[in-house]
């Protein structure tokens, strides 16, 4: 008679069996590539990622040399269009060369918080045409390739803030916002954003530029936003900024050492912001300030050792443009422009 097993072996041994095959199954699938991605493991240290529309991001911000990133890039890509690039504080890669990113392209390339030095003027030569945001902010750049800037057809941001760079020539059709924020900046030219006719925004605080030329800042349709705070600015021209945006102004020029300001140095600033706070301003000149208030923008003048004399007395005595001004405004002896008298420059004979 045919001994049979105990039901009970037989279930172990399914089971055994069972949990082996998804193991192997399991093993088999982590060696499958994940498209639209590269296999995991020919790009390590980068990691590829995907969304649900198969958009592909690629982090490399672990790559230990140029060699290593060079190397990535050399892998099989089945598909060589990604949506971001991104390397955030690594400590190795100082040059992004001709071949650190192969044949790959990207719409973001972000690679801040390093030790970046230079960037070769192919480098992203694969970008030309897709990419829309450059952002490489606090690393060491000394040089960046502006002069391919024209060859990139979508770029709308452009953030090398906090790097130590001067300032470069600039040709872009399409380029929206520029920050060079914190660089080695020492001065602009009256024709400085003459090639980049749609410039909305620039940034330029935290540099060493003593002198705005008439006319820097003007003739462009789109420009609303134009920041030098923290400069070395001691006068404002007549037409050194002139905004002819349909969107509210913004104009910051704090932390300055500007004195005096001419007539219609700045203007077009609708509804928007001026601030010229931390400054060395002594007097409110009427015929300077009067056209920014009636055009109903903010002003804020915090800081300034206003002598508040009779240059002052237009200015108190409306209050619907006092309203405006931001508040913590004071006098030289910290007297707050709000709590003065308006009779006082009655009395004194004020015009």
């Amino acid at each position: 008679m045919k001994k049979f097993a105990p039901v009970g072996f037989l279930l172990l041994l399914i089971t055994f069996c069972h949990g082996r095959f998804l193991n192997s199954l399991h093993t088999e699938a982590s060696h499958w590539r994940k498209l639209p991605c590269p296999n995991p493991e020919d790009i390590l240290p980068c990691t590829c990622t995907a969304d649900q529309d198969n958009r592909m991001d690629l982090d490399c911000s672990l790559v230990a040399s140029e060699e290593e990133l060079e190397r990535v890039f050399s892998a099989t890509f089945p598909f060589s269009t990604f949506r971001n690039f991104t390397l955030v504080d690594n400590a190795y890669l100082k040059t992004l060369t001709d071949q650190s990113l192969g044949i790959a392209s990207f719409t973001g390339v972000y690679i801040m918080n390093s030790v970046l030095e230079g960037v070769e003027s192919n480098a992203l030569l694969n970008s030309f045409g897709t990419a829309q945001v450059i952002n490489m902010q606090n690393n060491l750049l000394s040089s960046f390739p502006f002069e391919t800037l024209s060859s990139f057809s979508s770029l709308v941001e452009l953030d090398l803030s906090d790097n130590k760079l001067a300032f470069p020539a600039l040709g872009s059709e399409s380029l929206l916002i520029l920050d060079l924020s914190n660089n080695l900046v020492d001065s602009v030219s009256a024709t400085a954003f003459s090639d980049t006719p749609e410039i909305s925004e620039i940034n330029l605080g935290g540099n060493q530029i003593s002198h705005i030329p008439t006319g820097t800042f003007a003739g462009h349709h789109n420009l609303y936003h134009v920041n030098l705070e923290s400069n070395a600015l001691t006068y404002l021209p007549e037409g050194a900024i002139q905004l002819t945006s349909s969107s509210s102004g913004t104009v910051i020029l704090r932390s300055n050492q500007i004195a005096d300001v001419a007539v219609n140095c700045i203007t077009d600033v609708s509804g928007g912001n001026v601030d010229v706070s931390n400054n060395s301003l002594k007097a409110l000149k009427e015929d300077v300030f009067r056209p920014i208030l009636d055009e109903e923008a903010a002003l804020d003048i915090k800081n300034n050792p206003l002598t508040c004399g009779c240059d002052i007395a237009w200015l108190i005595r409306d209050s619907s443009l006092l309203k405006l001004v931001a508040e913590g405004a004071a006098c030289f002896d910290g007297e707050l422009l709000a709590d003065l008298d308006p009779g006082m420059f009655d009395d004194l004979g004020c015009p």
